[in-house]
């Protein structure tokens, strides 16, 4: 009986939006409440949030990476960090939910089909890669085509990978394994 109340609740309220507010604004605040509400009721503050995004490590990446073509890296922060520090190739497309969803989902159409995509954002568990790729999912690409960087710049900057912009410290000696 609660659960037949909440949908009919999810129901009315998808009936009741105007217009002009986007449906992946509604979803995207959705899953955000839902996620909150599993992370507090398990106590899980380090839970991986949307688990069913597939995760490519830094690793496999550096490795696809050096095979020029195979690969485009999308870096999910905002200008202002991407310019700061992102990784080198890596193209930056904001994650920001509560923007312009149009004008994102033009960037993220312009993606190829044809290559692998990776996510990637300055967060330890995805938190803003993760909904990128759920966005690409629904602009049709393909599931095994779209994923995020497991544990992001963090780990990327932990292995000593290539990185670009305003602050990063090129003096700073590579990694012998790369």
């Amino acid at each position: 009986m609660k659960r037949q109340f909440v949908v009919g609740i999810l129901l009315g309220l998808v009936l009741v939006v105007p217009d002009g507010l986007s449906s992946r604004v509604l979803q995207s605040q959705a899953v955000a409440a839902v996620t909150a509400r599993q992370d507090n009721s398990q106590g899980a503050k380090d839970a991986e949030p949307f688990p069913q995004v597939p995760r490519i490590t830094a690793e496999e990446v550096q490795r696809l990476a050096k095979d020029k073509g195979k690969v485009v890296l999308v870096d999910t922060d905002d200008p202002e960090a991407y310019q700061a520090e992102h990784i080198q190739g890596a193209v930056n497309i904001p994650y920001d939910p509560t923007g312009d969803t149009q004008e994102q989902d033009q960037f993220l159409s312009a993606l190829p089909g044809d290559r692998l995509i990776v996510f990637y954002c300055n967060c330890p568990h995805e938190e803003d890669s993760a909904p990128m790729v759920l966005e690409m999912w629904q602009l049709g690409y393909d599931h095994d085509k779209v994923k995020a960087l497991k544990g992001g710049l963090i780990r990327w900057e932990q292995l000593r990978y290539p990185l670009a912009g305003t602050d990063v410290n090129r003096s700073r000696p590579a990694n012998p394994k790369s």
